[in-house]
Formats: structure tokens, sequence, C-alpha cells
């Protein structure tokens, strides 16, 4: 898999309206974790293995510390092997899931444009579905989802990436906080431009150095 090294970015608001951090890995997960109901995240991350630990202690954070349900969109690890890093890490992976608190999607599959629409992607439809049954069924606080968009990247589907991020709000009117995850070398594969558009749509900009 060809990559690309060598990501920077800023401690401070941006001359363009946004804003961007950057941190060590303990801070910006204590930033995830502190994030409110609404807010629209990206977070760029350096390897694998710090993915790993970021869904790992979100999804405890959200299923046992919050009571949401937490959605968690893989791309470089195959479903099977991130219910596995779960249960190796203390989570029952797969009682939550049939509790439905907990829910592992192929990223691959979810930003596939629906049939019937296809300006819109299956996620959002699943995100609807859970917003006006599963929350109110199952006594949830909300949703936390952590998405890796690096199948847009890798699969050169740039121009549906810049669709799909511009057509969601800064800010969401209802109880889930949404994470756009980028592989620092897929996110560098973007043109400067590019990722400015990226980060003007998200309240917080959020790099680990």
């Amino acid at each position: 898999m060809n990559r690309h090294n060598g990501f920077s970015g800023r401690d401070d608001d941006d001359d363009d309206g946004y804003t961007i951090v950057n941190a060590d890995s303990a801070t910006i997960l204590n930033a995830i974790k502190a994030s409110n109901y609404g807010d629209h995240n990206l977070v760029v991350y350096p390897c694998l293995g710090q993915f790993e630990e970021f869904y790992v202690e979100c999804c405890k954070d959200s299923i046992l510390g919050r009571n949401e349900i937490f959605v968690l969109l893989t791309y470089y690890q195959q479903v099977s092997a991130v219910r596995k890093k779960m249960q190796l890490a203390g989570i029952d992976a797969v009682r939550y899931e049939n509790d439905g608190a907990l829910i592992i999607l192929d990223s691959e599959t979810a930003y596939q444009p629906t049939l019937e629409e296809s300006e819109k992607y299956n996620i959002i439809n699943i995100l609807t579905s859970m917003m006006t049954k599963q929350l109110t069924v199952r006594h949830k606080k909300g949703i936390t989802l952590l998405s890796d968009l690096g199948t847009f990247i890798l699969n050169n589907r740039i121009a549906d990436l810049l669709s799909y991020e511009l057509s969601l709000p800064v800010r969401f009117d209802y109880n889930i906080r949404p994470f756009c995850f980028y592989h620092k070398d897929d996110f560098n594969i973007l043109r400067e431009g590019q990722r400015k558009r990226i980060f003007s749509h998200h309240l917080n900009n959020l790099i680990v150095s």
C-alpha cells in the first residue's frame, strides 16, 4: 500500500476560521472523551496501533461510562479482527453487539451510496434509524461514532469524500458525537486546499503529534 509521509499542522485557530490542535495521544484521547454531543470532529492518527487504542478506550467510555451506542467503522482491520482486539482489551464485544450497544461495520460497505439516493450513504441511514428507534427503546443517551475514512482516499474517491464531508454540518442537532478518523499518510495524499475544506467542516481538528 503506497503512502506519503510528513503531514503537519498548527496549535491554534487557523486564518481560515477553523481550529487545529496538535498534541500527544493522551491529550487527544482526553479531548475525544470530553467532546460534546453535536460536535463534528476530525482526528488524524499516525499508525494503526494508535487507532486501536482510541477505539478501545472510546468504546469503554461510550458504553460503560456514558450509556451510549458505540459505532465503529473500520477500514484497515476486518470486523472480526476489531472484535478480537476488543475482547483482548476486556470488552465483551459479542455481548454488546447482541444488546445493540456496539456496532462494528466495514467502512467500505458503509460508505457506498444507497441505490435509492446516490448522494446519501448507508451509514447516514443507519444513524437515522438509531436516533429514532434504538435510543428510546434501549434507553441510551446518545451515539459515539468513530469512522475511518481511508476507503475514500485509497479507492481514489476524493470527490465523493469531499461531497460527503461537506454535506455534514459542523454541529449536529441531536445526541451524536461523530469523529472522522484519517491515517496521517492517507490525509497527506489530499491537496492542501482539499484538507482545508475538510478542516472547515469540523468543529475541532485533532492531530496526534
